[in-house]
């Protein structure tokens, strides 16, 4: 058992180490404040930012401490993600280019086709609901979120137990991604119209909200057993980031692409999770079944192993060059299956 990082256990069990175990919260759940087993629809708590903050910073603080203390690369991305935060954005122009919806996505897509941090763009409608607890409301009625790949050899480092490249790519897909964001919002911007681009590093006070939802509503895939979302082009490897703005667009719909079906068959992210937070059956999250990671026994494992990621890597459908074919095989199976009902 050592000071800075646990001891793996038999049957996918995790005993942190002494600094989390003496850090973490003694008397409060994470999955309580996610909202785990709550049975009506009401948004998501931060839990850096509510009446039990000061039990988590420090357990936070730990985790960034073991994410960035010693890597270079990490903290040149940290960096340059927040000199991005404030002041990435340019000043909205004060004469609107007026188009119909249809015809902005179009021309947004164009611009983000030849974009490289933007492999997958999705737009929908914002919800008041993916909003955290104690927020202002969407500065804008639409949000775009942007998909873009990690690099699948580097993040499955960590299943030789080497996680610095899982980290690198990590925290350095936040900074990418974000930067794609504020492009998109800086283009919204010099067309007349308010957009602020949201990264995944850090919370923006008064604005943080959720994004895997708004993914899925977008068409970019679907949520998976290891609590992230799977995408039929890009798997479950890869970051997202997003844009809310009060410009016209056309909305895409969610797709089914077989997450469901395959997941549930498939125990792989389940039997690789070292601290055993993943289970295979949907659980009750916020007046919501669905797959659920246990925050209680992810996070420490997380923290002490710079981000982990091993139910991204372990994943069939991250491979490079699978997804595709297996959203093919799950949705031909689907298909069978109801003309067999």
């Amino acid at each position: 058992m050592g000071l800075f990082v646990g001891k793996e256990l038999p049957n996918n069990e995790y005993r942190p180490g002494a600094i989390m175990r003496w850090l973490w919260p003694k008397h409060l759940s994470g999955n309580e404040s996610n909202g785990y087993g709550v049975k009506e629809k009401v948004p998501p708590t931060q839990m850096l930012d509510g009446p039990n903050k000061k039990y988590w910073v420090a357990p936070g603080l730990w985790f960034l401490v073991r994410c960035y203390v010693g890597n270079m690369e990490t903290l040149k991305s940290f960096f340059i993600y927040m000199k991005r935060e404030k002041s990435g954005h340019i000043d909205v122009a004060p004469q609107k280019i007026e188009e119909s919806g249809e015809k902005t996505a179009a021309a947004l897509r164009e611009y983000a086709k030849d974009h490289p941090q933007i492999d997958i763009l999705g737009i929908t409608h914002m919800r008041d609901e993916w909003m955290f607890v104690g927020q202002k409301p969407p500065r804008g009625k639409w949000i775009i979120v942007i998909a873009k790949a990690m690099d699948y050899e580097k993040v499955a480092a960590n299943l030789k137990g080497n996680f610095n490249p899982t980290l690198t790519q990590v925290i350095g897909g936040y900074e990418r991604t974000q930067k794609a964001a504020v492009d998109i919002a800086n283009w919204i911007r010099a067309r007349g119209y308010d957009a602020k681009g949201f990264g995944g590093m850090a919370p923006v006070k008064d604005e943080w909200h959720l994004v895997i939802p708004a993914a899925i509503e977008s068409g970019i895939g679907q949520l998976a057993k290891n609590g992230s979302i799977i995408s039929d082009k890009l798997g479950s490897c890869f970051r997202l980031a997003s844009v809310i703005t009060e410009i016209p667009l056309a909305a895409d719909s969610p797709r089914e692409i077989g997450v469901d079906e395959f997941c549930y068959a498939c125990k792989k992210c389940q039997t690789d999770c070292p601290a055993g937070a993943i289970t295979n059956e949907k659980h009750l999250v916020r007046g919501v079944m669905k797959w659920y990671v246990n925050f209680d026994k992810c996070m420490p494992y997380m923290a002490e192993h710079k981000a982990c990621a091993i139910c991204l890597s372990t994943c069939p459908w991250s491979r490079p060059g699978v997804a595709p074919s297996l959203s093919k095989k799950m949705l031909a199976k689907m298909a069978r299956n109801k003309d067999d009902a």
